[in-house]
């Protein structure tokens, strides 16, 4: 978006409106030590063609997944995303809608947005989805709030391999509520929680339990036998938290007994430009649809007979009276649920699922010959993985990265950067971009690293 000055006429008529006599005093509640008591420290005023060659260079120092080769992930994943996918995205009938209140005039962004939902059932193996949510942490944070409304309880239990992200923003959104969040342990060895671990933290006021799979750490989690245990205890429901190109290859969270699924949906056709905007995805069971947070696009037929798009539910509280409201969420990712839509209609199921078999391979490939390398061991041992998962390496994951970038390689992520490892662990993740050719270098390079050490 293009970024419009204001003059000084126009400020002063704005503060004017307001009743306060200064930008200072409009902020004046604000402590003096949040407050920056200087001016910005900015360069001189360029031309045009000297603004643009600074910018050019500024952004040839970004090290980017199409300059080097990219083996991180840990929730940020690197897959091909088909040029079709912008094409019809950045169209301007899509790309400048804000919101389709008005169905009369939405009907395309509607109908979108219905392919989708229908897109995620399929893929979750769930009765029901939303029109998609902001991020895949507050959808997780959201599948709690449904729980705790729909069940009336108040202890959620979370498994200690969720995603530390997640899990700081539930624990964020529930800090002001009455609810009290439960971590059940994984098993170190294995990466993974046990059933008698979670049946230890389960009792009668135990709202949800939260899982994710594949987890943190990459390792596949028992979802059937963890969600059978959950139900074990009355009315204490299943979250799912999910990777969707796994959902192509593995057991869904429906097929699992899930009762809400909760996860992010930038591995579909979504770049990872800087961390975001992204994409929740939810989707539930059908007894829990009144309770759902956010849109949901239903399709109906108009006087004249003809199929067409609606908003049908919503729980907001622009939408119900305040004290009904079972959620906050104001909008959906419409733009990048539409990118999401576009990418998984262009692949089909067979595609997608190719996708998910290229990543399994190539990631447990590249599992085996780093495996072999003296001075590194897999974290988890045998413990079934779907495309990254944890090394021990004989040198902090800080020096391997370092090293990496001298090769033009993002060797894995450093997992006690992300505050779930030591610093001797490196998760590495094989997407199905991934060439042998690539998959040869990296070990060649954390070889040489070991090699290093060894002298």
């Amino acid at each position: 978006m293009d970024y419009t000055q204001i003059t000084d006429e126009q400020r002063g008529e704005m503060l004017s409106a307001i009743g306060v006599a200064s930008v200072d005093a409009l902020f004046g509640s604000l402590p003096a030590d949040a407050k920056l008591g200087r001016s910005l420290d900015l360069p001189a005023a360029m031309s045009e063609l000297e603004l643009q060659r600074e910018l050019a260079s500024m952004l040839g120092r970004n090290r980017t997944v199409d300059r080097d080769v990219c083996f991180m992930g840990c929730g940020a994943y690197d897959h091909f995303i088909p040029t079709l996918v912008g094409d019809v995205a950045n169209r301007g009938e899509f790309l400048t809608a804000y919101t389709p209140y008005q169905a009369e005039a939405s009907q395309g962004s509607l109908q979108a947005f219905f392919e989708f939902q229908t897109q995620v059932t399929r893929l979750t193996g769930l009765d029901v989805s939303n029109a998609s949510l902001y991020e895949g942490a507050s959808a997780v944070s959201e599948a709690v709030f449904m729980a705790i409304n729909s069940t009336g309880k108040r202890r959620v239990v979370v498994a200690s391999t969720l995603h530390p992200h997640y899990r700081a923003v539930l624990d964020t959104s529930c800090s002001d509520l009455p609810v009290h969040v439960i971590e059940v342990a994984a098993d170190k060895a294995t990466g993974r929680v046990s059933v008698d671990a979670l049946k230890a933290q389960l009792d009668n006021d135990t709202a949800c339990v939260v899982i994710q799979s594949p987890n943190v750490f990459g390792v596949v989690e028992d979802w059937t036998a963890l969600f059978g245990a959950t139900h074990e205890q009355d009315k204490t429901l299943a979250i799912a938290v999910f990777n969707p190109i796994a959902c192509a290859l593995l057991k869904n969270p429906g097929a699992c007994g899930a009762d809400i699924a909760a996860g992010e949906g930038q591995p579909l056709g979504i770049p990872l430009q800087y961390g975001g905007p992204w994409l929740g995805l939810f989707a539930a069971k059908q007894n829990l649809i009144r309770k759902m947070p956010g849109r949901l696009i239903g399709q109906t037929v108009d006087a004249d007979g003809r199929r067409g798009f609606c908003l049908t539910l919503q729980t907001r509280e622009q939408h119900i009276r305040g004290a009904k409201a079972t959620s906050n969420v104001c909008t959906n990712q419409g733009l990048l649920a539409l990118r999401a839509t576009v990418y998984m209609s262009l692949l089909g199921p067979n595609g997608l699922r190719e996708v998910a078999r290229q990543c399994y391979h190539k990631a447990h490939h590249a599992a085996k010959l780093i495996g072999a390398i003296k001075g590194y061991t897999l974290a988890h041992g045998d413990s079934p993985f779907f495309h990254e998962f944890a090394v021990d390496c004989p040198v902090p994951a800080a020096k391997i990265l370092e090293t990496g970038r001298s090769r033009g390689i993002m060797p894995g992520v450093d997992l006690s950067k992300v505050g779930v490892g030591g610093a001797n662990q490196l998760l590495v993740t094989v997407t199905e971009k991934r060439t042998a050719g690539e998959i040869d270098a990296l070990v060649a390079l954390l070889g040489d690293v070991a090699k290093e050490v060894a002298k």
